[in-house]
């Protein structure tokens, strides 16, 4: 009965991302979102914290801490963390709606790791081999061991996209089993293909033309594309941005499709936003906003309800800002927070309490305010085995 609970919910809240549905009821433990294959069970609970380390003298880097699910408190790593699975320059970790399949990408030889992670153990198993993308690597600006959101699932969990920095954009189905197989490889028609969103219609990647030279000379654009029935894509259109420091580093689609948020590199760390039309065009809403003065925009995550967002940038600091429903947004009078580092990925879970965000030294912890959005930090940093945890994913499971 509890499923045929769910999916009244979902039909009720005319389901346009998994964030909606979260604020449609108090769902603790679980929610169904309709993907391929009849719909999947999209737990809440958090279980573990996989940190991947970046760019470090060995392969055995995914890190794996339990997560308590009343403080947000990190446990002592599970045993045989870390795990020896091939990466050794971990870029982007993302995870599957089922909350235990994750994929990595690995910056060192561009391949795709799919990865199976015990909701009760934590014990981390390889879901194949890894998958060699088409350019054999990724976009990374300025050639530093810094992740960007090269990997993208589709809400539903039925595709998973890569950019591919050069023109191209790769399409995976993703099979029962959580395995990839490839579709095929679109030609965007960009210089560089960057960081990259998706929802279940559309995915928007960023164009860094001109390289990772400093100055850079652009032009710079965000290129939206459009999902068919059999994850392969076709081209909605180009948005040029101006003033672009150097390169766009980061992006993120808030979970109702509605908003895009683009971040830049280096000089000022600006944040440029969009509203998403219906055939996934972008507009720009206002000009580009300056988060902190000679910083680095790195990643940026939304809340589960998409009220709020959250941005790391090389200042060792996390921002915090209120999303408006024009697509303009306000950081938050507390914000930002210091962090260790605050220069790696961001995870937020899907209950709304916790946030994480990786770094080039430590993991940093920080309960989340679902009313006001600001964000109080837990105890002390956490180290990871090899001192470099970039990439971040929040593993859920079923009470």
């Amino acid at each position: 009965m509890k499923r045929q609970k769910w999916m009244i919910v979902v039909a009720m809240c005319g389901l346009l991302g998994i964030a909606v549905l979260v604020g449609c009821g108090n769902l603790s433990d679980g929610v169904l979102f309709p993907g391929g294959g009849g719909g999947i069970n999209i737990p809440l609970t958090p279980a573990f914290l996989v940190a991947v380390d970046s760019h470090v003298a060995t392969t055995a880097t995914v890190n794996v801490f339990p997560i308590d699910s009343t403080t947000g408190e990190l446990g002592a790593a599970v045993g045989g963390s870390p795990f020896d699975m091939g990466i050794s320059g971990a870029m982007n970790v993302v995870v599957h709606p089922n909350g235990h399949w994750i994929y990595v990408a690995d910056g060192d030889d561009g391949s795709i790791h799919a990865l199976d992670v015990d909701t009760t153990t934590g014990a981390v198993t390889a879901i194949g081999a890894a998958v060699p993308n088409e350019s054999g690597t990724y976009f990374q600006p300025c050639c530093d061991p810094y992740p960007t959101r090269v990997l993208a699932i589709t809400p539903g969990g039925r595709f998973l996209y890569a950019s591919n920095d050069d023109n191209m954009v790769s399409a995976y189905s993703i099979g029962s089993n959580g395995a990839l197989t490839h579709i095929g490889d679109f030609d965007t028609g960009a210089d560089a293909t960057g960081a990259l969103a998706a929802t279940d219609s559309f995915v928007w990647v960023t164009d860094n033309f001109g390289g990772t030279a400093t100055p850079c000379s652009g032009p710079w654009n965000v290129i939206a594309l459009r999902i068919g029935t059999d994850g392969s894509l076709t081209t909605v259109g180009s948005t040029s941005l101006l003033d672009v420091y150097c390169w766009l580093w980061s992006i993120a689609v808030s979970p109702d499709g509605k908003i895009v948020q683009v971040g830049d590199e280096g000089g000022d760390a600006q944040v440029y936003s969009f509203t998403v039309g219906a055939d996934g065009s972008l507009t720009q809403v206002g000009t580009q906003v300056i988060l902190n003065s000679s910083s680095d925009c790195r990643d940026i995550q939304f809340s589960p309800d998409g009220k709020f967002f959250y941005a790391t940038d090389d200042e060792s600091v996390v921002h915090a800002a209120m999303q408006n429903a024009d697509g303009s947004f306000t950081e938050l009078g507390v914000s930002p927070y210091s962090g260790s580092d605050g220069d790696g990925e961001v995870a937020v879970d899907l209950s709304g309490k916790f946030l994480y965000t990786g770094s080039s030294s430590q993991i940093d912890k920080f309960t989340r305010d679902s009313t006001t959005g600001e964000l109080t930090a837990i105890g002390t940093p956490t180290d990871s085995a090899n001192g470099a945890p970039m990439a971040v994913g929040i593993i859920r499971k079923e009470p």
